[in-house]
């Protein structure tokens, strides 16, 4: 099942219209050492070296952390410190990401049902991983450019995300790979479905506005006739 899985991302990465971007080679890389370390050994080394060296290291700073790339990205918005994308737009492609990767992450979880090292259940993906990659790859697409800087500080506290998730004893090292794959992916899915999206929308009578919420996203879709 799991090596199905891994093809199948193969294969997206691999669809001309979306490999044009470099973010897939790095989704097809991550995806590629996530297969590699799938493996008794790989697991073995990492509990070895828990044990040795991480076995009372205990921290919930990660349920945080994993928000902290889009934290940021909202709060250059709100500063006035616009991108290319209008906030409707960014909007809509955070609503389609955030569903990429909710839809995938839990999907595999609950398909794979991978025991954790800590023993308990669901560990492949990691969860928290593809939420901070996700951020970490919208503020650079946003910002990176301008702004070298933001981009590496989002993609170093998406790192630490999943490196604590690893400390915590709560990931395999496969499961963090894959999840930063899957987090990095959904945010190309959202920028390459939403302008086809938005220009299907403009030929109706079907209208739309985000909602934003502290805890989620939403929408208000009314139509016209």
């Amino acid at each position: 099942m799991k090596n199905k899985i891994f093809g199948l991302l193969f294969l997206i990465s691999s669809i001309p219209g979306l490999a044009q971007n470099k973010a897939w080679y790095y989704v097809a890389g991550l995806s590629t050492a996530s297969a590699i370390l799938y493996t008794d050994f790989a697991k073995t080394e990492q509990q070895k070296y828990y044990q040795n060296n991480l076995q009372n290291f205990h921290s919930t700073a990660d349920n945080y952390l994993q928000y902290s790339p889009t934290l940021i990205n909202i709060g250059l918005h709100v500063a006035g410190i616009q991108d290319k994308q209008m906030s409707k737009d960014l909007m809509a492609v955070f609503l389609i990401g955030t569903g990429s990767y909710t839809v995938l992450t839990q999907g595999l979880k609950y398909a794979i049902n991978e025991m954790r090292p800590d023993g308990s259940d669901h560990s492949f993906p990691s969860g928290h991983t593809a939420t901070a990659f996700f951020g970490a790859r919208m503020l650079d697409r946003a910002y990176g450019k301008r702004y070298p800087l933001v981009s590496i500080g989002g993609y170093a506290l998406a790192t630490t995300t999943g490196a604590m998730r690893l400390a915590n004893n709560k990931h395999w090292t496969t499961d963090v790979a894959m999840g930063a794959a899957i987090g990095i992916a959904s945010a190309e899915i959202g920028h390459w479905i939403y302008p086809k999206l938005k220009k299907s929308l403009n030929k109706t009578s079907l209208h739309w506005e985000p909602i934003v919420a502290p805890n989620y996203y939403a929408a208000h879709i009314s139509y016209s006739f």
